[in-house]
């Protein structure tokens, strides 16, 4: 019998990159916890600046517990080698644990260099795919796969499937602290970025590409190079496995092609036999009509794009119609990316806070489906009026009444969209800006707020900024008689 990921690891010199991060501080502690003994830690922070570090990338663990964790990374059983020592004795490391991106730092040439030597390199990512007893429905792309994944877990808990759902960045409790309460009737849906598949040698039982766009080029040089890091996702599947690609995404649905899993496509343009799509006018699986594709909450071809996705991704691993019909039915979005807050008066209140740039932003304002009124603007620095380029012309093809500009890049944005046939005015803030557009707003339109710029001249990050919006549309609705 091949020995476990744990027994392989036993007795070797494991040496962990980060435990400032998530990531390195899971695998970390999760070691410890089985009695490993050999391990070394290396951080680029200092014992100055490790507290305020370990804080920024740890939202999910509550504040008592951080303190904890930070004592015992300063005086705990593991060693670090921490910034003017980093990677002192890597040279003995049997093991390197790694983090996502940990290639972007020239400090780290020599784990490249162990690496080309033999040491072996194992991330996070990996841990959890040799640890996990149940089948995996991992999602990446580069738009879309955060949302994917949350309605395929909704669509199999809605199917009486014991699921469980991570995402990939500092917000999500890492999985591996969890992995071994999973059963093997479970299912465990991941969303998985680039950079976790770089070093991965795995694959999902069911694998979702949501799509590929040339967004991290700086990782990966050029896009060839990204499209066929994305393609790992596929690598190690048989044909008892199920990949599931976008037809209407020319370099994803080309790799379908070099697919040894079961194909399960989606189009938004078209109907799929085997498969989701549109068949006149509905969302179809396997040529089984759902619901009305009028009858998403939330408008937009990527709202669509991402139903379709979830649908085939959950339909493989036995979600039922009924679940998923249910599961898109109430969709009303997920917070911060263009989600429904309320709907007040006849007036839909949109909102999508983490449409932090210009070209983000472009794809909300596209999305509209009946005239609106936009509040755009925040933190961009060194703004010029071309970079809003996309929302302009996204605007110039868009239903909209108004643009209300908040926050540092107001005059720029004021600026970039004179030619626009709309009323444009600078705001003092958020709340100005959303009390004109409410009152502006008649019964079958809508107010967005897609920003297109960071938060951070006005609010603590995107969330603060986006439960604020939400706050105004409660405040407007009529209090109940008592």
């Amino acid at each position: 019998m091949r020995p476990t990921i744990l027994e392989q690891l036993r007795g070797k010199r494991i040496h962990i990159l980060g435990p400032s991060g998530t990531e390195g501080s899971a695998v970390a502690a999760f070691l410890l916890a089985k009695g490993f003994d050999r391990l070394v830690a290396h951080d680029l922070q200092t014992p100055a600046t490790f507290a305020d570090a370990f804080h920024r990338t740890h939202p999910w663990m509550a504040p008592a517990a951080r303190e904890a964790s930070v004592a015992a990374w300063l005086s705990g059983p593991i060693p670090v080698r921490w910034k003017d020592d980093y990677l002192a004795d890597i040279a003995d490391a049997d093991v390197i644990v790694t983090s996502q991106a940990w290639f972007r730092h020239p400090e780290n040439a020599p784990v490249r260099e162990g690496a080309a030597r033999g040491v072996t390199l194992l991330s996070l990512t990996q841990l959890v795919f040799d640890l996990c007893p149940c089948p995996i429905l991992g999602i990446t792309g580069t738009n879309g796969k955060f949302t994917v994944a949350t309605l395929a877990h909704r669509m199999l808990e809605a199917a009486g499937v014991r699921a469980h759902v991570s995402g990939n960045d500092r917000t999500h409790v890492p999985i591996l602290d969890r992995v071994e309460t999973l059963a093997p009737t479970d299912w465990l849906v991941l969303e998985i970025s680039n950079r976790q598949l770089l070093g991965l040698q795995s694959s999902p039982r069911v694998a979702v590409l949501t799509n590929i766009a040339p967004h991290h080029l700086d990782d990966h040089g050029t896009f060839e190079a990204l499209v066929e890091t994305k393609a790992r996702i596929f690598r190690w599947q048989s044909p008892s496995d199920v990949a599931v690609v976008n037809l209407d995404d020319p370099p994803s649905a080309a790799l379908a092609a070099t697919c040894a899993a079961t194909l399960r496509p989606f189009s938004r343009t078209r109907a799929v036999p085997a498969g989701a799509g549109v068949d006149d006018g509905w969302i179809a699986i396997d040529g089984r009509r759902l619901l009305p594709v009028s009858a998403l909450r939330v408008p937009g071809a990527h709202t669509l794009e991402n139903a379709l996705a979830a649908a085939a991704a959950a339909s493989a691993a036995g979600a039922t119609d009924a679940a998923i019909t249910a599961t898109l039915r109430a969709l009303d979005g997920l917070p911060y990316r263009l989600r429904l807050a309320g709907e007040v008066g006849g007036v839909r209140y949109y909102e999508d806070s983490l449409g932090t740039n210009p070209v983000a932003a472009s794809a909300a304002i596209r999305a509209m489906d009946r005239p609106f009124i936009l509040i755009a603007g925040g933190r961009r620095p060194g703004a010029r009026h071309e970079d809003f380029a996309p929302m302009r012309e996204a605007l110039a093809d868009a239903p909209a009444r108004a643009v209300y500009f908040i926050g540092e890049t107001a005059p720029v944005l004021l600026r970039a969209f004179q030619v626009l046939p709309a009323e444009l005015l600078e705001m003092r803030n958020l709340t100005a800006a959303f009390k004109r557009a409410s009152f502006l707003a008649r019964p079958g339109e809508a107010v967005l707020l897609s920003p297109g710029c960071e938060s951070f001249d006005q609010f603590k990050d995107y969330r603060e900024r986006g439960d604020l919006f939400c706050d105004l549309v409660t405040a407007l609705r009529p209090r109940p008689s008592a």
